[in-house]
């Protein structure tokens, strides 16, 4: 059938049905292409009568993480198009594909494709965002607590006067402001929980190793939804940890492990063995493409709003999801001219929330990062004291590490930006510590 360019329509994206599933690294091509060039150069190709999608997953993914409301799309009639199964030996019919997009589940990535003759469009992607009038002054008012999580981004961006020159601007990204956990995991878990829920796979009760956040997140939305959670901590973490949890109603297990991701093997087992969902936030893409979709996004708006390009971004390697988001993003829209820097514990340092690249990192290799910086515990906790005692702000050990980094490497003029993922209330131990040895 012959398809006209003029029969390209703008359609909300929240009316759109997938059939299939779609992996990361295809949509991430798509998700770059289009922030690089400011263009969407593809259409989406929808059936007319139910509006799943036939053709362009790639680039309908990739818009959703762009936060787009609107897609360029042309609809069919799917009787009156051919479907090639991929591969070709698949048993794909037009009825099990509608029957996928409309009741699921989902096929299997790259199950079929569409035999159309492709041709290009030039849609500016500005043309596809909601037009939002933003003020620094809104009144806070919120329907419910899970609403007051991702209705509150953006999380606040902040000069840093004390570190701050006449050539050299200091930025910190307070993740701190999420609710829950009040650190940047209560992205992670809310984004976890809200595929699974859209896949149909969310169980009863949540299992997942954590050293603290990411269990107080996802017990906090668990509780809001009915969910039980157990969480699995390694015995070094504070032991104020077990309180908050208990608190909140969590299980929680210590076990005798050096680091969280040590853990999953166990969680996974005890997971199958009771029925439940091991979100596991080291592997789950939900952890990376939230903060691509938000996150990065974030910050490029907030500097924006200043006329300002980030320099350097510096941010500590946990999962590795935040500043390989961030990093995935800059890179994509600004090339090698924005340097993103990660932080890691010194060898055989312990640092809560942050660990070393060599004990694998799903998201890490998938991107570029122009250094890695080592920070020993000592130089963590020197450097939240730092800003406590110059900007009065009360920050985790994580942004402690992020602080020293930006010591050590930051010679150069620019606009710098410091991600602090936590407050420091989860850490007295380790600063009650450290002081009585200092005085």
């Amino acid at each position: 059938m012959d398809l006209l360019k003029s029969d390209v329509e703008l359609i909300d994206i929240e009316l759109i049905k997938t059939a299939m599933q779609t992996k990361l690294e295809e949509v991430l091509a798509s998700y770059s292409r289009f922030l690089k060039t400011g263009i969407v150069d593809i259409p989406l190709i929808l059936d007319n009568s139910t509006n799943v999608l036939l053709s362009g997953y790639a680039a309908f993914h990739a818009l959703e993480l762009l936060s787009a409301k609107r897609v360029p799309a042309l609809k069919v009639d799917i009787n009156h198009v051919k479907i090639q199964p991929t591969p070709s030996n698949m048993e794909i019919t037009k009825d099990i594909i509608i029957h996928a997009g409309v009741n699921g589940p989902k096929l299997p990535p790259n199950s079929f494709r569409l035999k159309l003759e492709p041709f290009k469009i030039k849609v500016p992607l500005k043309d596809l965002m909601a037009h939002v009038e933003k003020s620094k002054n809104v009144l806070k008012v919120f329907d419910s607590t899970l609403e007051l999580l991702y209705e509150n981004w953006p999380t606040p961006l902040v000069k840093l006067k004390s570190f701050s020159k006449a050539n050299q601007s200091v930025w910190a990204k307070l993740e701190s402001y999420n609710p829950f956990s009040n650190s940047i995991k209560d992205r992670v878990g809310w984004s976890m929980i809200v595929e699974a829920m859209r896949s149909g796979t969310l169980k009863k009760a949540l299992y997942e190793a954590t050293s603290t956040n990411t269990g107080i997140a996802l017990t906090s939305i668990a509780n809001i939804l009915g969910i039980k959670s157990k969480l699995f901590i390694p015995e070094a973490i504070q032991k104020a940890s077990d309180i908050y949890l208990d608190v909140l109603g969590a299980d929680v297990v210590r076990l005798p492990v050096g680091l969280t991701v040590e853990a999953l093997d166990k969680v996974d087992a005890e997971a199958k063995a009771h029925d439940a969902m091991h979100l596991n936030q080291f592997e789950n893409d939900a952890n990376f493409k939230v903060h691509l979709k938000y996150t990065a996004r974030e910050i490029d708006e907030q500097l924006e709003s200043l006329k300002l390009k980030p320099t350097c971004i510096i941010g500590g390697l946990g999962t590795s999801g935040h500043m390989s988001a961030i990093s995935f993003y800059f890179k994509s829209k600004y090339g090698d001219s924005v340097k993103v820097v990660g932080v890691q514990p010194a060898p055989n340092e312990v640092i809560p929330g942050i660990r070393r690249v060599e004990t694998g990192m799903k998201w890490y290799h998938m991107v570029r990062f122009d250094e890695v910086v080592d920070v020993t515990q000592s130089e963590a906790i020197e450097g939240a004291i730092k800003i406590a005692r110059n900007e009065g702000l009360l920050i985790g050990l994580s942004a402690g590490a992020v602080v020293s980094a930006f010591q050590k490497i930051a010679k150069k003029p620019g606009v710098y930006v410091l991600i602090f993922p936590d407050s420091g209330y989860k850490y007295a131990e380790q600063f009650g510590e450290y002081l009585s040895i200092r005085h």
